[in-house]
């Protein structure tokens, strides 16, 4: 393309944009094919991995006198039977 033994500065800014045009271009290619392989792999694990329903981790340092002392209070400010609510997980805010 060039036969010149120099580069003028349009042909070098030419030259710059187009080696970043590639190397961008390279990497949206290579991003698509990696979320391509995650969505295969994910549906191929759905479809594979029967749903195994795990219990929730006993919180550590936490008896169960607590928790349901806790619960107890959470029913009481919420007005609702210990039923209808799910509680995940108890930790301490800071």
């Amino acid at each position: 393309m060039w036969t010149e033994t120099y580069m003028s500065v349009p042909q070098s800014l030419i030259l710059s944009v187009m080696g970043i045009c590639v190397v961008m271009g390279t990497l949206v290619c290579l991003a698509l094919v990696v979320l391509a392989f995650s969505k295969i792999m994910e549906t191929r694990n759905a479809a594979t991995a029967p749903a195994v329903q795990r219990p929730a981790p006993e919180p550590p340092g936490i008896s169960d006198e607590v928790c349901s002392m806790i619960l107890a209070v959470i029913c009481e400010e919420l007005h609702a039977a210990p039923e209808e609510i799910n509680v995940t997980s108890i930790r301490e805010l800071k």
